[in-house]
């Protein structure tokens, strides 16, 4: 489970998170759950969204100097065997935890994606007029969540800690590697290291310890000549390129990598310059790799994407069952309105969209049939495919035809402004 507080934005005193929730809630894509601390307002028979951002922009006004007063924070499950009422009561404890418990507040649960969550909506500015408590914002939401969850952060730790020393590693920098991708600082402190996480320690281990595992390093032959397979296959599929989010480095093919077997690719850097290399962190295998030793990085980044299309000898809608047309709307439909993102879902079953003269197609390369989505999609669901391709295309050189790569797509993020991208990065290093 994971807690997200939205950064604040310039009409952030108009309280746009209202409309964007409501909207979810009138589209029947969302449940208003809770409505806490709004006094008179609760005793209206129907409650207008102006009404709502009316009273947090009167409560607001208190303190003029808080320029941004609105509060907009998720909590979202992995696991989907959380309801919405879990998740509103974990929301509540949690608004108490960071200090909005007797604030004026809304919980709405979005059941649009795979993964539940709420939304909560409040204001910075208590009913006092002082502005609620906003230091290391980001670190307590996440201590408060794991105090309402029974997560012990030191237990977690130590686990954590426990398992990086059971991997397979060559030097004492790839097993820094570990823990610092599994969001951890580590500070040398004399003859042992700390883990530090949340603004502060929660474990240590000595040198020795590590040092002693390194002693019985495995190079692991077979999992490096499967490890190269992969990668030649996969280099062939999604662009390698490295990209640079915020300061660290990451590509379409590190990200597959990642999200299909459980590979990070951590590229190294000095300052601002390129990458000069990287490791490779095979958690399936629990061994870390140098990048040469898989696949040289210059390789890598000359690999060419060959996508395996055949036009020819396509099966169309009218070459296939109607059992099969439905199958696939059925599909499409569910990857249009239950993913997160698209991408994530045509890649779960191994499909592409297809832009060529006659429309857009989605490909089944398992039997090579590609069916209009015209026979698949309703006019509304059609234009919100196309928005999505819009936005997130980008075509290979194949003569008439384009794959479109939908990346991630709009997330709930939508109300600070243009939809982003999710950032699927691995942590610059000067190793």
């Amino acid at each position: 489970m994971i807690v997200k507080i939205f950064p604040s934005t310039k009409n952030s005193a108009a309280f746009p998170a209202i409309s964007y929730n409501t909207g979810k809630v009138d589209k029947a894509k969302g449940i208003l759950k809770k409505v806490s601390g709004f006094g008179s307002l609760a005793a209206f028979g129907r409650v207008r969204p102006e009404d709502y951002r009316n009273h947090l922009k009167m409560v607001s006004s208190a303190n003029k100097g808080v320029k941004y007063p609105q509060f907009h924070a998720v909590i979202s499950a992995r696991d989907a065997s959380y309801s919405g009422n879990d998740l509103t009561a974990i929301a509540e404890k949690w608004l108490g935890g960071m200090g909005y418990g007797e604030q004026p507040y809304l919980v709405i649960y979005h059941h649009d994606t795979d993964n539940p969550h709420v939304h909560i909506v409040s204001t910075r500015v208590s009913k006092q007029g002082k502005k609620i408590r906003d230091s290391f914002e980001n670190i307590r939401a996440i201590q408060e969540l794991n105090k309402v969850l029974g997560i012990d952060e030191k237990h977690t730790a130590s686990a954590d800690l426990e398992k990086a020393l059971n991997y397979q590693f060559g030097t004492r920098a790839q097993f820094r590697l570990i823990l610092e991708v599994a969001g951890y600082t580590l500070k040398e402190v004399e003859d042992k290291i700390e883990l530090i996480k949340f603004g502060k320690k929660l474990d240590e281990v000595t040198w020795a310890a590590v040092d002693e595992k390194l002693n019985s390093y495995d190079s692991v032959p077979d999992r490096k000549n499967q490890l190269k397979a992969l990668f030649h296959k996969y280099a062939a599929l999604y662009a390698t390129e490295i990209i640079s989010e915020r300061g660290a480095y990451t590509s379409k093919f590190a990200v597959a990598l990642r999200d299909k077997f459980g590979i990070d690719l951590v590229f190294h850097a000095s300052g601002d310059k390129p990458p000069y290399g990287y490791s490779v962190i095979d958690h399936a295998g629990k061994t870390v790799f140098k990048g040469s030793e898989i696949m040289p990085l210059k390789q890598m980044l000359n690999a060419k994407v060959e996508p395996q299309i055949r036009e020819e000898g396509w099966q169309t809608a009218e070459r296939v069952n109607q059992q099969r047309v439905d199958y696939y709307a059925a599909m499409l439909k569910a990857i249009l309105h239950n993913y997160p993102d698209v991408i994530q879902g045509l890649s779960h079953q191994g499909w592409m969209i297809l832009r060529s003269p006659n429309g857009f197609s989605l490909y089944d390369p398992s039997s090579n049939t590609a069916v209009n989505t015209n026979d698949l999609l309703s006019s509304e669901e059609q234009r919100q495919l196309r928005d999505a391709m819009e936005q997130y295309t980008e075509s290979l050189a194949i003569p008439g035809i384009s794959v479109l790569n939908l990346t991630d797509d709009a997330d709930d993020e939508a109300i600070h402004g243009r939809n982003r991208r999710r950032k699927h990065k691995a942590r610059t290093n000067t190793r």
